[in-house]
């Protein structure tokens, strides 16, 4: 597969990429930074707007505007960033965490979690309903991230990076309740990130410092290994009018030297053969 930069972003610490089918637009994150981007693949101009803090991810609220996971908790806004509104302070114990990956669900609820490089063991993944209810999901967590759901809603995927694989979870459609907790894939190469779903069921697991994605199928067997020209790979999300592109986040940061990788920190693309599923968009 050909793996194109389709913005050279030079990003610290891309991640969280979301397609807008409103909008027609990839939405992701500099968290670093603290910048929610707008990335229109028609014309290839990127926008963005400032949070004033790490920002973990972003997703689309079905009411107009977008959910946002900060430092300090769960945030809505209009889509040029104005007339954000606090829903919940969420912190770490101890502080100096942040929110990290997350995504809303094909049910209108949004998922988020955090981290916090130590203790390990300290953090959370938490559930927003549409009734802006929060529940913490999982505990016990050091870095939260990927995120993902088997077609038929019955298994959520989970990545919480320094584990070193996904998780499966049962997974209630109706309450958004998770049982029954086991391994389902033992990533040998980097680290596992970010995650998304195709509409084979298959799940893309994004590699830091692994170079590349990997997609697994629903049983956990390793598919496909797909080569980035980025070491720090971190998300990927499936995008376009057919949602057959599948973008790619990568980060810059704690990297020294670049000449072996110019385009760390891009935005890619590459037709991977498959399709993506319909984004999820938080009902609240």
């Amino acid at each position: 597969m050909i793996v194109d930069v389709v913005l050279a972003a030079e990003a610290r610490l891309g991640e969280g990429p979301i397609w807008d089918p409103r909008s027609s637009c990839l939405r992701w994150v500099d968290i670093n930074r603290g910048q929610v981007h707008r990335f229109d693949p028609a014309s290839g101009v990127d926008t963005f707007f400032e949070v004033g803090e790490a920002v973990g991810t972003v997703a689309v609220r079905a009411a107009g505007g977008l959910v946002i996971a900060t430092t300090s908790g769960l945030y809505t806004c209009l889509e040029d960033g104005g007339r954000r509104t606090l829903l919940h302070a969420v912190g770490t114990t101890p502080s100096g965490g942040r929110f990290n990956d997350g995504k809303a669900d094909p049910w209108g609820r949004m998922w988020a979690g955090t981290m916090l490089d130590d203790p390990h063991g300290a953090c959370a993944l938490y559930r927003m309903d549409p009734d802006h209810s929060l529940h913490p999901m999982v505990t016990g967590v050091s870095c939260s991230n990927g995120l993902g759901w088997s077609l038929d809603g019955s298994t959520m995927y989970y990545i919480d990076t320094p584990t070193g694989g996904v998780d499966a979870f049962d997974h209630d459609v109706s309450s958004g309740a998770l049982s029954g907790r086991r391994r389902l894939i033992d990533v040998d190469r980097g680290w596992p990130d970010g995650m998304t779903v195709d509409a084979d069921g298959c799940l893309w697991v994004a590699l830091w410092d692994g170079w590349g994605l990997r997609r697994y199928a629903p049983d956990g067997r390793l598919l496909t290994t797909v080569q980035v020209p980025a070491q720090r790979v971190t998300s990927c999300a499936f995008g376009g009018p057919s949602l057959s592109t599948l973008y790619i986040t990568t980060a810059r940061a704690g990297l020294r030297d670049f000449a072996g990788q110019p385009s760390a920190g891009s935005l890619f693309a590459v037709d991977p053969g498959v399709a993506g599923l319909p984004p999820g968009e938080w009902a609240g």
